[in-house]
């Protein structure tokens, strides 16, 4: 996985301030903070919009798990005969598959709280452009 950095400003222009708000932002739930103790500086605004994809992304993937989980689990996982099949992929997708995706949402959570902290612009793989997208991010 490669991670994408970059330096926009210099560290020395950020204040510690600025850069641990960022950083905090990253916390789930937090998200809001960077961007409405400081609306008009644009690297917590940046990291902001960047943790709330982020959190929406693992949100809408639980979403899916549990739909997922309720058909092939509840509803197919009655059918005679195969209905076991159904109730195996459901333990699977829910289990592992989850286990997987709330470990990456760690790792990332981390790295975004290191990086705003050190005061870079770090891009999430696949998700950083949409952060890039949101009406929050632009000046």
């Amino acid at each position: 996985m490669e991670i994408k950095v970059e330096t926009e400003s210099s560290n020395e222009s950020l204040s510690q301030e600025i850069r641990l708000l960022a950083g905090i932002g990253y916390l789930p739930m937090f998200f809001l903070l960077p961007i409405l103790l400081r609306p008009k500086d644009k690297f917590c605004r940046f990291h902001g919009a960047q943790s709330l994809i982020l959190l929406m992304a693992l949100a809408l993937f639980w979403i899916g798990v549990y739909i997922t989980d309720f058909v092939l689990g509840r509803v197919m996982g009655n059918v005679i005969l195969i209905g076991f099949i159904f109730k195996i992929f459901a333990w699977l997708i829910h289990w592992v598959a989850g286990t997987v995706v709330s470990l990456l949402y760690i790792f990332l959570v981390i790295v975004g709280f290191v990086q705003a902290v050190a005061g870079q612009y770090w891009r999430i793989p696949f998700l950083g452009a949409y952060a890039e997208r949101l009406r929050i991010w632009s000046d």
